[in-house]
């Protein structure tokens, strides 16, 4: 089970990568913004494994997943979606966690590169 901590951290690093390496909690710079966008660029070309490609077309957000079943994307200038569930695929991937954002990124239309459905 994910450790709250875990699941608190995840959510306020994508919050803080989102609002330009600022933590909105504590409004303190933790990143230089001149590394932001090289982190998401990381993030969406390599967050997900050898399923990256997949998952940059589908939900179209720069996000990180670990084996064990946690999900951080960030919507740069806006938020964090973090989701998180144990069962993984083959990637490694969480296949719940990511049908989640993929079917959050598409409600608030927030796919960098339009809708990947």
């Amino acid at each position: 089970m994910l450790d709250r901590s875990e699941g608190e951290a995840a959510r306020g690093d994508g919050a803080t990568l989102a609002n330009n390496g600022v933590n909105p909690v504590t409004n303190q710079r933790v990143l230089d913004t001149k590394y932001v966008p090289k982190v998401l660029a990381i993030m969406m070309t390599a967050g997900f494994y050898d399923e990256s490609g997949l998952w940059a077309y589908t939900a179209g957000l720069p996000a990180k997943t670990g084996v064990g079943g946690g999900i951080v994307a960030v919507v740069p200038g806006r938020m964090a979606i973090v989701g998180f569930s144990p069962r993984v695929n083959e990637a490694g991937n969480s296949v719940r966690a990511m049908k989640a954002i993929e079917y959050i990124s598409d409600q608030l239309g927030v796919n960098i590169f339009g809708s990947g459905r």
